[in-house]
């Protein structure tokens, strides 16, 4: 049954999937004076509190020591005393940098695409992965003439099996998509098949994408052949927002149109990983809240979610008249906690009318998560409400680990089996974006 449905990665970055010997090699190679490791040891030394001595093991690797290299790795890759939050993840990333000229030209991305592309197409052909999604965040040179070129190189390099995702700017997304527009219908473009959005999610809501996802759905309408699928994070990492709004931004990115959603950690996790504890969300992001459980009372109610219309809309009243820098405080007692897991199940059941997918990681979800309880993990909630999900291993190179790994993680933790494996692995085939956008009937 298995070999009818062959690995399919839906959910990879390009700068992820970098073998640290190659990450190292470039470092070693480049220019003392073109190293960039300010931002690195910063970003280390605020999440970590310590600055690895990775400029020591470049140097012991450019004398010839042989142990450097595994010292590089361990370094690199982010492990259990490395989990906690995107922060740390962050920090980890930022190595990939040290030696980059991305932001210098086109042309540079080019060079490092075709430095590394190789390594990460041996990668999955020795996995026997026939189709890779890779999603890559080439910035404010996406808006350029030349990223034509870069594109084709991409795709040039990583071949058949590979295809594109560009990742767009949270803040600002419309340069980007402008572009990407272009970009698709270029004759290339064809193995372009989705925009994405990563990085930070705090202080984004999917609201502020609603009117581009209708953009693209729009282009996806006009030119059928070259639709793109809207693939969005979300609800990875929610230190800025109450529990309940941090469910309802998953729930409203596949309304709005999310295709497929990347970890919906929030949507599914177990609310007892957190414990009895408080929270704060912005006024803003409380009246939402407000919003939302006013307009889905009826509903919330019926899943054991008390919903007092008239205290809420008092509450709403005020906030809208305080200040705008306004902070509330949200307390979870056991009862709240229950209340979020009653509203997970709602919210569950809207994003699975959507049609959208969720995009399982499971270990990037236990390191960037801090779930340090396999039993906590929202695979669980997902296969035990119906929630349709695919499995993928994100940055695999920084997280060490593989999508044959991934997959025996959820089957074995879940007890799923051979049988869910087959399934999964189908699923993922037919969740493709060619597939999810309209473009390709499967």
């Amino acid at each position: 049954m298995e070999a009818e449905w062959p690995p399919v990665e839906l959910h990879l970055h390009f700068w992820g999937c970098i073998r640290p010997a190659d990450l190292l090699r470039q470092i070693v190679s480049a220019d003392v004076a073109r190293l960039f490791w300010e931002d690195y040891e910063a970003a280390m030394r605020a999440a970590f509190g310590v600055v690895p001595p990775v400029r020591e093991l470049v140097e012991r690797h450019r004398a010839g020591d042989p142990d450097a290299e595994a010292a590089f790795t361990e370094i690199f890759v982010m492990g259990p005393a490395d989990a906690g939050n995107f922060a740390r993840f962050g920090a980890k990333y930022e190595l990939l940098f040290v030696a980059s000229e991305r932001g210098d030209s086109v042309e540079a991305i080019e060079d490092e695409v075709k430095a590394f592309a190789p390594g990460i197409r041996a990668d999955h052909a020795s996995q026997g992965i026939v189709h890779a999604e890779l999603r890559i965040l080439l910035g404010p040179d996406l808006r350029e003439p030349e990223s034509a070129a870069t594109i084709d190189t991409l795709l040039g390099v990583l071949g058949p099996d590979h295809r594109l995702v560009l990742s767009l700017d949270r803040a600002d997304p419309w340069p980007g998509w402008e572009r990407v527009r272009e970009l698709a219908l270029e004759p290339r473009g064809e193995g372009l098949v989705g925009i994405d959005f990563c990085a930070a999610e705090e202080g984004h809501p999917p609201k502020n994408v609603a009117r581009l996802f209708a953009a693209v759905n729009e282009f996806n309408a006009a030119h059928p052949e070259r639709a793109l699928a809207i693939l969005y994070h979300v609800g990875e990492s929610f230190t800025d927002k109450s529990l309940e709004s941090a469910v309802r931004w998953v729930q409203q990115a596949a309304e709005f149109g999310a295709h497929r959603l990347g970890h919906a950690i929030a949507l599914g996790i177990d609310p007892d990983r957190f414990g009895e504890h408080t929270r704060t969300e912005s006024a803003a992001e409380r009246i939402d809240q407000i919003d939302y459980d006013l307009e889905h009372a009826s509903r919330l109610i019926e899943m054991g979610v008390p919903v007092h219309s008239a205290a809420l809309s008092a509450e709403r009243a005020t906030l809208v008249t305080g200040p705008a820098h306004a902070v509330v405080t949200i307390t979870y007692d056991r009862a709240r906690l229950a209340e979020v897991r009653a509203r997970q199940r709602y919210a569950m059941a809207r994003v699975c009318a959507t049609g959208a997918i969720v995009e399982v990681c499971p270990t990037s979800n236990l390191l960037i998560g801090g779930i340090d309880n396999p039993a906590h993990h929202p695979v669980h909630r997902f296969q035990a409400e119906g929630l349709p999900f695919v499995v993928s291993s994100d940055d695999p190179r920084i997280f060490g680990t593989t999508l044959s790994a991934e997959l025996d993680w959820v089957c074995e933790q879940t007890r799923g089996g051979a049988e869910l494996r087959s399934q999964l692995l189908r699923r993922a085939w037919e969740s493709r974006s060619e597939v999810l956008s309209g473009r390709s009937a499967g």
